[in-house]
């Protein structure tokens, strides 16, 4: 798809060329007979590019069959008029902004080779009155230009390739991360309230971690089918970012029987959809991460919304840890720490972690609005 700003371009700048090209034609060929050719030629290409790149614009980027006629009969016209004159040389400048934003590779190559030898031609035109000599170094003008140009073409082909890779590689991190901040979470909670059931001392304690287990394996089927259509938060579909932080604070307070309260301070107003789905996933896997490895009794999650952005706190009083040598990477532990921070810092935020042996942890999180 054709950025709309560069469609605008290719609309334009062929006139602007093609004006001016006519208007120096006229001031330097006036009352010679071959005028009137040229003009006929100039007028034509104009038409040209008005019924395909203005009239049927939508329709000819659709069909790659039209692309190729009209990108073949431009480079015609443009070789016609350069063998008749070398300053419509000039031309080139929209035949390879055509060549390049309409022909898909590899027949871009083509065309943009085809564009260059025509480029070439007219840079050299007054080479060939040189004898021998002034042919091979017209030749040689002729064999730089399908070189630098096709080498371009090269060059833009393979950034475009690094481009969607990086895209794909960037999807498969985010849709990793989605994966870890639903399934992943739910699948440990439920393993925990198992746990808990096995070791429970009467009826009462295991139907109470059963329930939660099951609460959560509905929670977790609910997530994926979500994710699947949108890899929206179920928590933000009806209700904005302060209720759904305080919906799943609730619900983690009462399945794992720790105390959790929830401020929020600023203005109520919507955040960005990322921002708001980033909060919400540091909220959560902080409030995991509690559960696994903190043996906390009180947490507490603030959040402040301010013109400039949001800022998330989740601070517990568990057993803490020291920083500069954290718990060791494992599978459930090791990935959410990286997935906060990447899932923060593709929004141009910041993540801190305060923490002391025996003082409690803070997760302060930072995003703009």
């Amino acid at each position: 798809m054709i950025d709309g700003r560069w469609r605008i371009v290719q609309t334009v700048v062929p006139f602007l060329v093609l004006g001016t090209l006519t208007a120096f034609t006229v001031g330097i060929e006036w009352g010679r007979p071959g005028l009137a050719v040229d003009l006929a030629l100039c007028g034509f290409a104009a038409v040209w590019v008005f019924v395909f790149r203005v009239v049927l614009m939508w329709w000819t980027e659709a069909h790659p069959a039209a692309i190729g006629v009209f990108v073949t009969v431009m480079i015609a016209l443009n070789l016609v008029l350069v063998l008749r004159a070398g300053w419509f040389g000039f031309l080139a400048i929209a035949t390879f902004s055509f060549a390049y934003a309409l022909v898909e590779w590899p027949w871009q190559l083509l065309a943009v080779g085809a564009t260059a030898v025509v480029a070439g031609i007219a840079q050299s035109s007054s080479f060939a009155r040189s004898g021998p000599l002034g042919t091979a170094a017209a030749a040689a003008v002729i064999a730089l230009n399908v070189a630098i140009m096709c080498g371009l073409s090269w060059g833009l082909r393979v950034s475009q390739r690094q481009d969607e890779q990086a895209g794909v590689d960037a999807e498969r991190t985010r849709l990793a991360g989605e994966i870890h901040d639903t399934l992943a979470q739910n699948f440990a909670g439920i393993v925990t309230q198992l746990q808990a059931a096995d070791e429970a001392p009467d009826a009462a304690a295991r139907r109470r971690h059963s329930d939660a287990a099951l609460a959560l394996a509905r929670d977790g089927l609910a997530e994926a089918r979500r994710s699947v259509q949108a890899l929206r938060p179920v928590a933000l579909d009806a209700v904005r970012l302060p209720e759904a932080i305080a919906n799943v604070a609730r619900s983690w307070s009462e399945r794992t029987g720790i105390r959790a309260d929830v401020t929020t301070t600023g203005p109520d107003r919507a955040l960005p959809t990322d921002a708001e789905v980033a909060l919400l996933r540091t909220a959560q896997e902080a409030l995991a991460n509690v559960e696994r490895h903190a043996r906390a009794g009180r947490v507490t999650l603030a959040l402040r919304v301010t013109a400039q952005g949001a800022r998330l706190e989740v601070r517990d009083d568990g057993r803490g840890f020291d920083p500069a040598t954290p718990p060791a990477t494992t599978a459930d532990h090791g990935y959410g720490l990286v997935a906060m921070r990447q899932r923060i810092e593709a929004l141009a935020g910041e993540l801190r972690i305060e923490s002391r042996p025996g003082h409690g942890t803070a997760v302060l999180v930072e995003v703009p609005a």
